[in-house]
This record gives structure tokens, C-alpha cells and sequence, in this order.
């Protein structure tokens, strides 16, 4: 399999040729984005629109844009090798970046900087991938490339390689943006799970049940970008975990975005079939679907080469050299991997021996014995997945194991039939109720306990509860205990998406100029002291998207290079730990340039 077919998806720039014209020589001369940091002089660079609002651009790092000499590439005393670089480049709204270059080629050392208002960063080191597909199983191409890094939305970048340049190295730019369904599906999505408290029903000691996990619709896949039906694999031996080197600060309604650019990129840029991991998992502990093929089924995955064949590939939205990994993280992992392993009788504990099937840490052929639950590190030649997740994942297999017991448990308890469900959003001045299961024995009594961030709130025992302004910015749940005298007791915790949140009041106002129009927003949230949100509000112009960060609930700005005529302008104020997402829209007629 070649990946011929699928880089020209992304190769495309918007506007044409023409949004580029001269790159070369500006790229040599340090003209794209000027000398200084006050915006292009030369052009810029501009993402295409694309598949599920995945905004996009492939530029192949030639001799004519990758040059030594460039701003910023000089070596410094006593360096080994020399350097060849971009200079900088302005370009339009991107948050992701990744590199690509041609299988057996070196692997080059790659460093990036990237433009934060008016500032250049320091360089940083673009992580090389050792996610992949294994060898043999059809879907290894001739692309490889380096993990996709998150640097947040920006529009400017300089890249520099020490050492040999691959001839095919191309950088990828991406833009994931929400799409009007993204906070619908997280509301949608149903995190109550039973969970038992003491000795365990018959019917518990059937296995562990599969935990909630979001599908591959609520994060908006599109599956025609998938080119190879998914394969599968006898048994499960390991759980392999990772982190995506991501964002440690993306909103709970910005997740199926970010999950929509590492699709992209896997599959459009790498030209692989899929999404490389089998299950994802967020910092607020939400498990999502990564590869097709049924999340109860054994997918093969491409999440950690040469140990594919055997296992499960769960990836931490995040970077995890950064951060300790939240507590919701690990009991998250410790769900999916307790579910997974105790359909074989694995010990979470325990160590298992594998085959490989080629790495860069063990060759094809090589029986190694490793930890059942492991981290990346463990198999390939990689930080993966960071060293406090690492750290963490002692504590991961004592959660799975005692999670694997508590199921496959014998006695007499009380057990819940049906699960209780939740109605309502835990929005400021609104209620929240629980609604009633079934369970058995009949006589059996339900007790409820609301909780704020875990902790009883005091009086709050009812089944349904009035959200208060000391909610906003907590985690509301409601723990459903049901008795019964003689047998132990079953519990279940019936959680809501997202913390509590004034509801968020939007307008937009724009006014049309010679090819451009002025964009003024004005956001409100009367639940908050401050009266407004503090996030960013992402408007779209005629096919052009810019983002505005709101101060003191207001933004404006310009939107350039539009046509003349009249234009539908949409507004979406991005969700928040405190706040909700709002839209709204204005219409406008901008002027001929001429």
C-alpha cells in the first residue's frame, strides 16, 4: 500500500497556487512573516478546508523552502552538524503540527517554533512516532512521519532540521474545529455505570460489564476516509498505554475535534486505514472509540509496532511529560483494561510472554516477557507515555485487579437491573433528576447521595437536585445506593457530562468593508461573578475561520480577503469549565477592492 492516493487530500492550499505564489524565494529570504513579528510581508500560508472540519495544509520542505542560512539556523559553538531552516512562516489559523517523510529514509531531528501573539517561542523538538501498523498486515505505506503535536491555535512557524534532511520531507498543518453536533453528542453520551459495593450477584461474577464508551459517531468520524476493513485478533495478552502528546488544557466540548485531527493525520498524511489506538481517553476520565470494528471486538490496532497482534492500545489525550495524569484518567484506563483482560483471564499484575513482530527495541521473531498493562516505552524506543503516566501505571494494574475481583465475586447482593439514568444539564438556576431503575430482590430500598467534586452536598438526598451557583465549575453526581436487609448492597453512580456551567448569552455583529468585514462579539454569562466567560469564539466568513479571544466578553477583529457580495457570518463561543457554547449569526455585504 502506497500513500500516493491520500497526500494530495491535504496538499491542497485554499485560494490556489496563488495564496502561495513565491514561497521560495520568500522562504529564503525570510520574507513570510517578515523579519520582524508584525505579520506577513511575503504572503502567507493557508490551510484548505477539509473532511470534519479539519482544516489542513501539506508543505514539502525543499530546497526551496528548507535552506541553510534561514534566520534562526546558525549552529552554535561547538555544534556537531549544521542546521537548514525555514525562517518564518505566517500562515493562517493552525493548532496541530506534524512532519512526514519517505519510509528508509534517516530519521531526521526535527525542531519547531511557533508564533504566540507577537512572540517567537523557543525551539522545541518534534517527538519522533513509534505508533504504527506492523509489518505484513497491509497497511504499511511508504509514509512515516513524527507524532502529531499540539501547539495550540497560532499563525506562525519555523522549522529547522539538524543534520540530513529526508528528500521527502513535508511539513502538515492542522486546524480541527467544532462542529455544530459536537456538544450535542457529549451530551448524549450516558457515563452512569453500575458499580458494586461489597461481595457481588451471580450475575456480577459473569465478568467484568464494559464500561461507557462514546462511539465513533459522537466524535464525528468520517468513515469514508477509511480505505481497508478492520482486521482482528485472536486473543488480548496486554494493554498497551499511551498519550497522544497533546493539549493538557482542551475544553470537555473540544475533544471529538482533537480526535478528528489524529484521524486526519493517521490516515491522510501517514496513509494508514484508521486511527492508529483502539480506545481513546480525555482528562475528564471519558473513554471514546478510536479504531472501526466494535469496541467489544478484538481490533487490531497500529498504536505500538510490533506488539499489535496481541493487544489493546488505550491513548491519553495529553502530554503526560508535562502533567500527572487527573485520577479520572486512571480509573478510566483501569475500566477499559479490566474489561479487556479479564475476558482471557489475564492478571493485571502479572507479566506475560509476547512475540514481536518487529520494533525498534525488539526484532521480529524476539519472545519478550513484559508487564500484562505496560506503557509504550516498554516495547518501542519512546518516552511514550510520559513519565508521569509511566509512573502511574503501578497504581493502574492495583485498580484493574481489584475492579477484575470485585466482579468476578460470589454471594448474595442485591443487583440492579436496569440502571438508573440522569435528565437534565447542570446549568445554573436549572434541575437535575435521577430517574428510577429496577433491581432485584423487589423490596430493595434506593437511598440517594448528591455529590459536588465527589464530596456529599449537605441536604441534597432527593432524587433530583436544583443546581446552585456554588455548583459552577464542579462535577455533579449522584450516588444511588439500593438495600436490602441480608445482602450487600449495590451502588451506582450516575454522573453528568461536563461540570456545572452558566448558560452563555451570544451576539455578533458584523460590518462589511472593501474586502474584509469588521466582526464585533459580545458574550454574556449571568451566572458568573464576572457577568461573562473567558474563551475564545471561532467565526466563520465565506469559507474563512478566525479565531478571537474574548476580554471582558467582547471581541472584534477583521476577517480579510473576502469577496464582494453578501455573506452569512456564524459565531460559536467555545464551551468552558464555567460556561456553556453559544452561537450566534449576522449577516453581512462586503465591497469590491476595487
Amino acid at each position: 500500500m502506497t500513500t500516493t492516493r491520500r497526500r494530495p487530500l491535504l496538499l491542497a492550499l485554499a485560494g490556489g497556487t496563488a495564496a502561495v505564489a513565491g514561497i521560495g524565494t520568500a522562504a529564503r529570504t525570510g520574507l513570510i512573516g517578515g523579519g520582524g513579528d508584525d505579520g506577513p510581508r511575503g504572503g502567507r500560508l493557508e490551510l484548505s478546508a477539509g473532511n470534519m472540519g479539519v482544516e489542513s495544509l501539506t508543505l514539502p520542505l525543499d530546497d526551496e523552502v528548507l535552506v541553510e542560512g534561514a534566520p534562526g539556523t546558525s549552529p552554535t559553538p561547538g555544534a556537531p552538524t549544521a542546521r537548514r531552516g525555514t525562517g518564518k512562516l505566517a500562515t493562517t489559523t493552525y493548532s496541530m503540527v506534524g512532519f512526514t517523510w519517505t519510509r528508509g529514509a534517516t530519521e531526521p531531528t526535527l525542531e519547531l517554533s511557533v508564533r504566540r501573539g507577537s512572540a517567537w517561542q523557543p525551539w522545541a523538538r518534534a517527538p519522533q512516532s513509534h505508533e504504527s501498523p506492523d509489518p505484513g498486515t497491509g497497511e504499511v505505506g511508504s509514509t512515516v512521519g513524527s507524532d502529531l503535536v499540539w501547539v495550540g491555535p497560532t499563525d506562525g512557524i519555523r522549522v529547522r532540521v539538524v543534520g540530513e534532511r529526508p528528500a521527502d520531507l513535508a511539513l502538515v498543518l492542522l486546524h480541527p474545529t467544532p462542529l455544530p453536533g459536537d456538544e450535542a453528542a457529549l451530551d448524549d453520551a450516558d457515563d452512569s455505570e453500575v458499580l458494586p459495593l461489597g461481595r457481588t450477584s451471580a450475575r456480577a461474577a459473569a465478568g467484568v460489564p464494559r464500561p461507557n464508551i462514546r462511539n465513533r459517531q459522537a466524535w464525528g468520524a468520517n468513515e469514508d476516509l477509511r480505505d481497508k476493513p478492520p482486521s482482528y485478533i485472536s486473543t488480548i495478552q496486554q494493554v498497551h498505554v499511551h498519550h497522544t502528546v497533546n493539549s493538557n488544557t482542551y475544553g470537555e466540548g473540544e475533544v471529538p475535534a482533537l480526535i478528528r485531527g489524529m484521524y486526519a493525520y493517521h490516515t491522510q498524511s501517514l496513509g494508514w486505514s484508521d486511527l492508529g489506538y483502539n480506545f481513546l481517553v480525555d482528562r475528564f476520565g471519558r473513554v471514546w472509540t478510536g479504531r472501526a470494528g466494535g469496541a467489544s471486538k478484538n481490533v487490531r490496532g497500529a498504536h505500538t509496532l510490533g506488539f499489535n497482534a496481541t493487544s489493546a492500545g488505550i491513548s491519553v489525550i495529553g502530554n503526560f511529560d508535562q502533567v500527572k495524569p487527573p485520577q479520572a484518567v486512571i480509573d478510566a484506563i483501569a475500566r477499559v483494561a479490566a474489561w479487556k483482560l479479564d475476558q482471557y483471564g489475564r492478571d493485571p499484575l502479572g507479566r506475560t510472554t509476547v512475540r514481536s513482530e518487529g520494533s525498534d527495541k525488539y526484532g521480529a521473531g524476539r519472545s519478550v516477557t513484559l508487564p500484562v498493562i505496560d506503557g509504550h516505552r516498554d516495547t518501542n524506543d519512546t518516552s511514550c507515555p510520559g513519565s508521569n503516566l509511566y509512573a502511574a501505571l503501578p497504581a493502574i494494574r492495583q485498580k484493574t485487579k481489584k475492579r477484575i475481583d470485585n466482579f468476578r465475586g460470589q454471594g448474595s447482593a442485591v443487583t440492579i437491573t436496569a440502571p438508573f439514568t440522569r435528565s437534565g444539564k447542570v446549568v445554573f438556576g436549572t434541575k437535575v433528576e435521577v430517574r428510577p431503575g429496577t433491581w432485584t430482590p423487589a423490596g430493595a430500598t434506593p437511598t440517594y447521595t448528591w455529590l459536588r467534586d465527589g464530596k456529599p452536598i449537605g441536604g441534597a438526598r432527593g432524587s433530583d437536585y436544583n443546581i446552585r451557583r456554588a455548583d459552577i465549575g464542579s462535577r455533579i453526581t449522584c450516588r444511588v445506593d439500593v438495600a436490602a436487609e441480608g445482602a450487600a448492597t449495590a451502588s451506582q453512580t450516575v454522573s453528568w457530562p461536563g461540570r456545572g456551567r452558566a448558560a452563555t448569552s451570544l451576539t455578533v455583529r458584523a460590518a462589511g468593508r472593501k474586502g474584509r468585514a469588521l466582526i464585533t462579539v459580545v458574550a454574556t454569562a449571568a451566572g458568573l461573578a464576572a457577568g461573562h466567560p473567558a474563551t475564545e469564539v471561532v467565526v466563520r466568513v465565506a469559507g474563512r475561520t478566525q479565531t478571537f479571544r474574548l476580554k471582558d466578553g467582547r471581541a472584534s477583529g477583521l476577517v480579510r480577503d473576502l469577496p464582494a457580495g453578501r455573506h452569512d457570518v456564524s459565531a460559536v463561543v467555545r464551551s468552558t469549565a464555567t460556561s456553556t457554547r453559544a452561537t450566534a449569526s449576522d449577516t453581512t455585504v462586503v465591497k469590491p477592492t476595487g
